[in-house]
């Protein structure tokens, strides 16, 4: 089998984005996707099968971009498994996942941006074409403004758009796809257990997890950390949730495999899960220690 091109774009390799391909898989990076990992059998299958190609360029494009390690593109993923990840898959939703991108990577300040529809388009998980309409469309409603846009090459979908900056009206409907204060908040403020030592735990499980370069295994040992505090205050938690509550939840946190290694535990293999699991305990150890607080 000759690999020779991207199979999501099918656009020809250049120079050294190919990395040398295992028995398995096949490794590469290019601007128009970012970084790709994708078996063989789903390499093949890509390049000869009718997917929506454009979302899974939209996937490795951001896990990219978020400095995450690329997702697995397996058969199975390219089935059904890319919709775990919650991609925008409608027009829609494609208009209102390309304003949040804007308004959090410099909107927000009245960063200008510069698009071209032929290497920007998987930030919008869209194909050139529709890219171009997703970009009018902003415009359209008035959450955007061009200061110009330039024709470049074939296809009238092919535009360069200079000068688009985010409106007022773009930049407050941004904001409600965005998380709401609490958990800001959450992430924010110091939880003071009265145990400076496990404060100091507690803010560095914090700093590794939000880290710009986290990986999984940071962001993992960042749960562990907090499981770790949290245990022994398991028994007084039953003083302000049942006792029910609190088994359930560390049977939650003991089904996956962020302390223990048994054929039952589940694995986490997405950063979505590793987060629901940090939020969880944090807000956990945050809420026993007010409460513990207010009533001591």
């Amino acid at each position: 089998m000759t690999i020779e091109k991207c199979p999501i774009t099918l656009y020809p390799f250049k120079k050294d984005e190919l990395k040398p391909a295992t028995s398995s898989t096949i490794e590469y990076e290019t601007e128009f996707v970012g970084k790709v990992k994708i078996t063989i059998p789903a390499y093949q299958e890509l390049i000869t099968g009718e997917y929506d190609k454009f979302i899974f360029a939209g996937i490795c494009k951001h896990r990219t971009l978020e400095n995450k390690e690329p997702i697995l593109i397996d058969i199975n993923f390219l089935k059904s498994g890319y919709k775990s990840l919650n991609p925008p898959l409608d027009f829609e939703e494609k208009i209102y996942h390309l304003l949040k991108y804007l308004y959090v990577n410099g909107g927000r300040e009245n960063h200008e941006f510069e698009l071209y529809s032929t290497r920007d388009f998987a930030l919008a998980y869209a194909s050139q074409e529709e890219f171009t309409r997703i970009i009018t469309q902003l415009e359209n409603e008035y959450y955007i403004t061009i200061r110009k846009k330039h024709k470049i090459g074939g296809g009238k979908s092919a535009l360069l758009f200079m000068g688009i900056n985010l409106t007022s009206l773009g930049k407050e409907q941004a904001k409600k796809s965005l998380p709401k204060m609490p958990l800001f908040g959450l992430i924010s403020q110091q939880i003071s257990t009265g145990d400076p030592e496990t404060d100091d735990k507690v803010n560095h499980a914090k700093k590794l997890f939000f880290a710009d370069n986290a990986t999984m295994d940071d962001m993992r040992s960042a749960c562990e950390t907090l499981s770790y505090i949290l245990e022994p205050f398991r028994r007084d938690l039953s003083r302000f949730f049942t006792n029910k509550d609190v088994n359930d939840f560390f049977q939650i946190v003991n089904t996956f495999d962020i302390r223990h290694n048994k054929e039952n535990t589940k694995d986490l293999i997405y950063p979505e899960q590793l987060e629901w699991v940090f939020y969880t305990l944090l807000n956990t150890i945050n809420t026993y220690i007010k409460l513990k607080s207010k009533l001591e």
